[in-house]
């Protein structure tokens, strides 16, 4: 082949090329390959931006529930606070009542509700502390009631607080009586328990007679109910005997009590 006449088939390749290239229907084609691959491109980062969004969204809204969670958490808390402080000066209002629900109009004035603050873990049923005292015009001495029922008698006393000998106490001593014989005795506390001790030897009583204050000594005044007779004791001297006492009020479970002036 002679180099004229391969020049003549290059140009015509080269013609056929550029015709093919430059038609419409050809250009069409090339532009809905790019624009279909561009479409594909901009909904891959469509979908992936929206992706992003969402989950950003999501981080924070979850970081809201935890706030208002946390916000819940707090009332529903100062809710519990608020019911536990009502009901407890609905129970303090009720011990209140009932004590004073005893006593008539002239005694009520008589008697100065007072908080046990404070027990020995040790003698647990020895000594409690109150929160009134002196300024209070709380004395030492003083019958101390819960239900006006006698549980014990103040010892010390200082300006804001006093400390309370319980009827239950080892260092307790009363001066009592067996209601309806009328026999007059020292209450005294300890280890083996409550007693009425120095009962004369041939009294007459019986089981559950109620047990009261004497009013002898001039400390605590006649007819504070205290308790009920049990079994006696007698002495080997033979001249006494010893009643066993079992306590009205359950000395465990006080927590406020009245003290009189």
């Amino acid at each position: 082949m002679n180099k004229k006449l391969r020049q003549l088939i290059i140009f015509i390749i080269i013609f056929l090329l550029l015709l093919v290239l430059f038609s419409p229907p050809f250009r069409q084609g090339v532009r809905g390959i790019i624009s279909g691959s561009t479409k594909g491109i901009r909904s891959v980062l469509s979908v992936g931006s929206f992706g992003i969004k969402r989950n950003f969204s999501f981080i924070f809204k979850i970081k809201d529930l935890k706030h208002q969670n946390e916000e819940l958490a707090d009332k529903l808390l100062e809710l519990e606070v608020d019911r536990s402080y009502t009901a407890e000066l609905e129970i303090e209002n009720k011990m209140l009542k009932n004590e004073l629900g005893f006593l008539s109009d002239s005694e009520k004035g008589k008697l100065v509700p007072a908080r046990i603050i404070q027990r020995d873990p040790i003698a647990f049923l020895d000594y409690i502390i109150i929160d009134k005292g002196a300024n209070d015009g709380i004395s030492a001495k003083a019958a101390v009631v819960y239900n006006n029922v006698l549980v014990g008698q103040v010892g010390e006393v200082f300006s804001t607080t006093a400390r309370v000998i319980l009827i239950t106490s080892k260092d307790s001593m009363i001066q009592a009586m067996l209601q309806y014989s009328r026999s007059n005795g020292l209450l005294k506390g300890g280890i083996s328990g409550l007693y009425l001790d120095n009962i004369v030897l041939d009294t007459e009583y019986k089981a559950g007679e109620n047990i009261t204050t004497s009013g002898l000594g001039g400390d605590i005044k006649q007819g504070i109910l205290i308790g009920k007779a049990g079994k006696a004791q007698s002495y080997s001297s033979g001249i006494f005997k010893s009643i066993e006492v079992q306590p009205l009020a359950d000395l465990s479970k006080l927590e406020m009590v009245f003290v009189e002036k």
